[in-house]
């Protein structure tokens, strides 16, 4: 069933094409205590744990994927406390990009908030740039992608930090050109890609703005380009859940909900594992 068109996105978006969203449809992930298949590779997928991952019950799997927004504000302390909790658990790989509440991993937004004569952001804007510059380094229990790529178990994945402009955090950037250009540097031939935010039409739905708030943009290039196996994201609390449209499996891993309770279990995806591993 679409549950795109229906929603008003030819008013919204006029570049639209209602063909495009004709085979989507919902799916249920693996249940957690599924076997996995011979062959395949277990991927469990989380995102906006916002600084909550205490009580997160972790099921098993092989590779850990953390859609972004792993804190509050991207505070130093917070991303060790982060990185403390992601050496705790057992997966061969974790991967993580960051989201719009890492604020500190945006080196082009922290160069203006500093500026700044007011405190939008008061326990990060008093931050001293020694102490955040090179705050990546931080994580050193996974895989940091940002604008990046590694091979993991024969997989080509993908992360990147980018989405619609949202109400002044980071990695904000505005639609049309500046995204698209964003995501034309994602290579052809990803096997799995991380974006922080979702593509228009799948897992985006605000019910308290009545919208679809995803990228177009990201959209045409994951349907009509990269066509990925599995697209991990989160930002919107409100989507979580899977859907597919024949070739990509959309998954909004969001752990907490819309008032931040993480309340929402890891989301498991199991996909054959490359032949040429």
């Amino acid at each position: 069933m679409c549950i795109v068109c229906c929603m008003g996105c030819h008013a919204e978006f006029p570049n639209w094409n209602s063909r495009q969203c004709m085979a989507e449809y919902r799916v249920d992930p693996v249940p957690h205590d599924a076997p996995k298949p011979p062959g395949y590779t277990r991927f469990v997928c989380i995102s906006d744990t916002h600084s909550r991952t205490d009580p997160i019950q972790m099921p098993y799997g092989d590779v850990l994927i953390h859609a972004g927004d792993f804190t509050e504000l991207g505070l130093p302390s917070e991303v060790k406390k982060f990185n403390e909790w992601l050496g705790s658990l057992p997966y061969e790989y974790k991967i993580v990009i960051a989201g719009n509440h890492e604020l500190t991993f945006d080196q082009e937004f922290m160069a203006d908030l500093i500026k700044q004569d007011f405190y939008y952001f008061p326990s990060v804007s008093k931050l001293k740039p020694e102490s955040y510059e090179n705050v990546q380094s931080l994580l050193t229990n996974c895989i940091y992608l940002q604008d990046s790529e590694v091979t993991v178990r024969g997989f080509r994945i993908y992360g990147s930090p980018w989405q619609p402009w949202f109400y002044g955090w980071g990695f904000n950037l505005p639609r049309g050109q500046a995204l698209l250009e964003k995501w034309n540097l994602i290579p052809d031939g990803i096997d799995i890609l991380i974006t922080h935010g979702p593509p228009l039409g799948f897992l985006d739905w605000v019910p308290k703005k009545m919208q679809r708030v995803g990228c177009v943009e990201l959209l045409n290039t994951v349907q009509r380009r990269i066509q990925p196996r599995l697209h991990v994201f989160g930002h919107i609390h409100e989507g979580y859940g899977v859907m597919a449209d024949g070739t990509t499996t959309y998954v909004n891993a969001s752990v907490c909900t819309v008032n931040y309770q993480p309340l929402n279990p890891p989301i498991v995806i199991d996909l054959p594992t490359p032949r040429n591993t």
